[in-house]
């Protein structure tokens, strides 16, 4: 993440500068992606996107198969504005942590009861691990 990201006046020229000195050094900068900027949900997008991103990388990690994960809800399900993405990159986040998020299956989300089913299921998923 570039250094001059919140400097008032110039940020775009001194973060390019700057990142292109990163890359002689091997290291890249994490930029957050357009799709994210606009968003009323920016900064917390930004930050998982930079988080999410930073992830792989980290040698301290050990990626557990999807039985091993534990099922956990998105804290974000109610983002009155930004719940899709803000969910996927949260999810993406907990499998690396050993979770998996539960997800509605898809026979519910046509169904007139769709929320009290989705609800149900996921108390479900819960009781079951």
């Amino acid at each position: 993440v570039c250094v001059y990201n919140d400097n008032p006046t110039s940020s775009v020229p001194l973060c390019d500068l700057w990142c292109q000195i990163q890359e002689y050094k091997g290291s890249k900068c994490i930029e957050c992606p357009e799709k994210y900027k606009s968003d009323p949900e920016n900064e917390t997008l930004c930050d998982l996107n930079e988080e999410l991103q930073l992830l792989p990388n980290n040698k301290d990690i050990t990626t557990l198969s999807p039985e091993d994960l534990t099922p956990v809800v998105c804290v974000y399900n109610d983002n009155p504005t930004s719940s899709v993405p803000l969910c996927d990159l949260w999810c993406q986040i907990q499998e690396f942590k050993g979770s998996k998020c539960i997800e509605c299956p898809d026979k519910y989300i046509s169904d007139p009861e769709k929320e009290t089913l989705c609800d149900l299921n996921e108390e479900l998923q819960l009781l079951l691990n």
